[in-house]
């Protein structure tokens, strides 16, 4: 009977030292491949972008066409307060079209900020934010008609790879339209 006792005994530690060690790894060295997206019916959108924001230690990037939210106007300067680069891109047309979206880009601009506005026949659509730790996707522009009364979404993730695409996309944009912002 003490030897069934001990080859239980045994098997357990080896399976619980098997299963602390694979966790571990799986924790320690396997990239995090999170990925959430959201309803704005369900979740306010605005929220997340601004924690996407606030949780940034380097940059933040950003193509919307259309911004008048201050909230997210807000934390972009506050980012920009706490030392990091902030780059972003805006429809021409939006852009001079609605006072509410001039007002908010001009005095981004006015504080440091670049927002470049595109400058051929189609329109920015893209609606995109990117930071050293996470990236954000969707058909979520940042208005309060987008964040309370539309249907939209909005993709958030931490995959390394997929948030260097968009970090390259954006970076190409603003190189494409850099100049008088």
């Amino acid at each position: 009977m003490k030897n069934k006792k001990d080859i239980f005994y045994i098997s357990a530690i080896i399976l619980l030292a098997g299963a602390t060690g694979q966790s571990y790894y799986s924790f320690k060295y396997q990239p995090a491949h999170q990925i959430q997206v959201y309803y704005n019916q369900n979740q306010p959108l605005n929220t997340e972008i601004v924690n996407l924001i606030r949780d940034a230690d380097k940059f933040v990037y950003f193509s919307v066409y259309t911004f008048t939210r201050t909230d997210i106007e807000a934390a972009l300067l506050a980012a920009k307060y706490r030392g990091l680069r902030v780059v972003g891109l805006t429809d021409r047309d939006q852009y001079s079209q609605l006072p509410a979206q001039k007002k908010l880009i001009d005095e981004l601009r006015g504080k440091g900020i670049p927002v470049y506005t595109q400058d051929h026949l189609g329109i920015m659509h893209t609606k995109v934010l990117v930071t050293d730790k996470a990236y954000a996707s969707g058909s979520y522009n940042w208005t309060a008609a987008a964040t309370n009364l539309n249907d939209e979404v909005l993709e958030i993730g931490s995959d390394v790879s997929i948030r260097q695409e968009y970090q390259n996309i954006l970076e190409q944009m603003f190189k494409k339209y850099e100049g008088p912002s």
